[in-house]
């Protein structure tokens, strides 16, 4: 999961800092391409409400949806990014939260 220092850490779309009271999205690092062009907001934290507002977001959730939803922990859950960026757990089995 990207490392976020709040008062510290810049968003990655607005590079404003990230407050204390500041709705986060981030992820841990899943795309390997360092040629792609959503490569530096993998492992990075971005406001929620620019994340929203982004006219790639729906770009990145489906290559999250893509990459990390394709594996399926010991547990049987995967993982699923909803489109404002929050991330829920379900299960492999039934698709529902675990």
């Amino acid at each position: 999961m990207a490392l976020i220092l709040r008062g510290k850490t810049s968003c990655a779309l607005c590079n404003v800092v990230i407050k204390d009271n500041d709705e986060v999205v981030a992820t841990s690092h899943f795309i390997a391409d360092t040629e792609d062009p959503l490569w530096r907001f993998s492992d990075a934290a971005m406001h929620k409400k620019c994340f929203v507002e982004w006219d790639q977001r729906g770009l990145f959730v489906e290559k999250f949806n893509r990459i990390v939803g394709a594996i399926t922990w010991g547990n049987g859950t995967y993982h699923r990014m909803n489109s404002d960026g929050s991330i829920a757990t379900l299960s492999r089995e039934t698709g529902k939260p675990s």
